[in-house]
């Protein structure tokens, strides 16, 4: 089920230069926030880094949730009054080259203060850019996923859309929401956006998905860091 190359680069590249895709994605946007009401935002806490502070899922959880290899959970947002349990997708806190990332028109690692403010890489997404990530393995029972966002220059914001090869959504794939920030207001904790594994089928199972988070607004730079998906817990 992976996703070549080609493909996504194929994706990405209509889903952050296609008008109508962003407009779509600005639409899909605005009626989840009404659907949804205030989400849970906050700015990043000072001190350790995440995965030392954060409180690390009890065996049994991680027995139950680890449908997927290599997956570990934590409650990194306690503090932001999100107790839900996380895995956090390899790669997303960009402590090398790309680490399996596709980055595009400008996408780059570069270094700088993290969320908790230590300092180390940090993905730049300027005006134009967009970024894939690597497959993810999720099942129904993860449908939303959050990520740090850090608006440095311009307003507007990161769409955000999943791919799922095979999926009925086709090549352009779906877009998933936006994440916002204040322009020099730091790190903010994104709204929760949707996986939307059901796209990949109905019946339960694992399957991947890669992320495509793309910046189509002009003169703006924003950069992102950390990617965790939120399996449902019941």
């Amino acid at each position: 089920m992976s996703l070549s190359r080609t493909t996504a680069s194929s994706f990405a590249r209509k889903f952050a230069c296609t008008a109508g895709v962003v407009a779509g994605v600005a639409a899909v946007t605005a009626a989840q926030s009404q659907a949804a009401g205030t989400p849970i935002v906050g700015t990043a806490p000072a001190g350790p880094a995440a995965d030392t502070i954060a409180k690390k899922a009890p065996a049994k959880v991680s027995a139950e949730l680890a449908v997927c290899p290599g997956q570990t959970f934590a409650q990194p947002f306690e503090a932001l009054k999100d107790s839900n349990y996380y895995t956090l997708v390899e790669g997303s806190q960009f402590n090398g080259p790309e680490e399996g990332w596709e980055l595009q028109n400008g996408a780059s690692v570069v270094e700088g203060t993290r969320p908790d403010g230590s300092a180390g890489g940090v993905l730049d997404l300027p005006s134009g850019s967009y970024a894939v990530s690597p497959v993810v393995c999720v099942t129904l029972q993860y449908p939303t996923a959050r990520a740090w966002v850090q608006n440095v220059e311009g307003g507007g914001g990161v769409t955000v859309g999943v791919y799922y090869a095979g999926a009925k959504s086709g090549p352009t794939g779906q877009p998933v929401g936006q994440l916002n920030a204040k322009k020099n207001a730091g790190w903010e904790l994104s709204n929760p956006f949707n996986v939307k594994p059901q796209l990949a089928g109905s019946e339960e199972g694992t399957r991947e998905v890669r992320f495509i988070f793309a910046n189509a607004t002009k003169s703006s730079d924003f950069h992102l860091s950390g990617l965790y998906v939120d399996p449902r817990m019941s």
